[in-house]
Order: C-alpha cells, then sequence, then structure tokens
C-alpha cells in the first residue's frame, strides 16, 4: 500500500513543492508514476509530465510552462532540499513554454525607465512596441521594433529599431541607446535546463529547452 500508493502521492507534492519554489507560482500540477512504486524510492520515473501557470524566470513570467519526461533519475537527496538541481539522467526530457503578449508587456514595462503606456503586439516576423515617454520636456510616442532570441541560454528581447512617432528627433537604430533587454538569465528553469529554441507565432512565444548533459 505504501509504495503504490502513500509513495506516490509523496514524490508528486514533492516535485510540485519545488516546482512552485523553482518557478515562484503556486499553480503547478505534477503527475509522476514509475511501476513497481517502490522506484520512486530511489528517484526513479518513468513518466513524468508537469505543468505551471504563471510562471516565473528571471524577469518575465510564462502563461504556461511545461515539463515531459522519460525514464527521469533524480538525487533524492537533492530533492528533498530546496534550490538544488535533482536531476541525474533521463532518456527524455523536454519543457515548453509560453510568454504571450501580455506577459512580455509586462516585462518590458518594468525593464524599460521612464515608459508609460507599453503595449506590445507579437507576431512571427518581429515583435512591436508602442509606448510614451518623456523626451526634452515633451510627452512623445514612441515605437521599438524587435525580436525575442535566445543567446547563451539566456532569453533576450533584441531591439532593433526604434521610432519616435511625433518629435523632431526620427528614427535611430536601438542599438545606440538602449542595447538588448535580458528577460531570463541561465539556470532559471526546472532541472537545470537551458534555453535552446525560441519561435515567435501570432500572440506568442514559444520558448523549448533541454539538458545538454542528460544521459
Amino acid at each position: 500500500m505504501f509504495s503504490e500508493t502513500l509513495l506516490p502521492w509523496l514524490a508528486n507534492v514533492t516535485l510540485q513543492t519545488r516546482m512552485n519554489e523553482r518557478l515562484s507560482t503556486s499553480d503547478s500540477q505534477v503527475a509522476a508514476d514509475s511501476q513497481p512504486g517502490l522506484l520512486l524510492l530511489f528517484g526513479q520515473i518513468q513518466h513524468m509530465h508537469a505543468v505551471a501557470h504563471q510562471a516565473k524566470v528571471g524577469q518575465v513570467y510564462f502563461r504556461e510552462i511545461s515539463l515531459s519526461g522519460e525514464n527521469v533519475r533524480l538525487n533524492v537527496g537533492d530533492l528533498l532540499q530546496a534550490g538544488k538541481v535533482a536531476l541525474r539522467s533521463a532518456d527524455k526530457l523536454v519543457l515548453k513554454g509560453v510568454v504571450d503578449e501580455e506577459n512580455l508587456q509586462e516585462a518590458l514595462t518594468r525593464k524599460l525607465e521612464k515608459v508609460e503606456n507599453v503595449q506590445v503586439s507579437i507576431k512571427p516576423e518581429r515583435v512591436l512596441v508602442t509606448a510614451n515617454t518623456k523626451l526634452l520636456g515633451r510627452v512623445v510616442d514612441i515605437e521599438l521594433e524587435g525580436n525575442v532570441i535566445e543567446d547563451s541560454g539566456s532569453l533576450y528581447f533584441q531591439m532593433t529599431h526604434l521610432a519616435f512617432k511625433n518629435s523632431r528627433i526620427g528614427t535611430a537604430k536601438l542599438g545606440d541607446m538602449f542595447g538588448n533587454i535580458q528577460l531570463a538569465p541561465p539556470s532559471r528553469l526546472p532541472m537545470g535546463m537551458q534555453i535552446n529554441d525560441v519561435q515567435q507565432t501570432d500572440g506568442a512565444i514559444v520558448v523549448t529547452a533541454a539538458r545538454d548533459n542528460v544521459e
């Protein structure tokens, strides 16, 4: 009864707690199982699926993050300690996250100084950001264009163009003024996973992550 009922429940609760801590959320669900259930006592999970909503990674909240694994082997000692990376190896481990326009808007509002009324439109070919700012004593409308990219495991908003819509300044290269905005640094995802792919779709950014040293 312990190995087939209580042990799976305890494993799922522990994994959910660690996921909530790592992603600063209280809205996650974890399903981990093995047959026989006694394998869970040794950190061996044959099938695992987890979902978290409004999960924070670095400076940006993800609308949803899902994690799927097969034959995942964990270090039980590390799993029981907050802040530890418990993964030893896995046959398969895939994480996908979705950042929507509202999530990106909130992150850019926090990162861009002296900018108000930020609005974000995400398209496959570009991200368009409109906002207001004070410049030379007057309020002007600005447009930022760019893309969300991965670089060395970090997630960035890469800015490519800036236009002042109602001033004499005209247009300028963003690289000369603001530079790229880091949204999420490396090593902020569960189980030491690293971002390896970013795709822009209509209304959302889809981020995929993996673990390079998974056996």
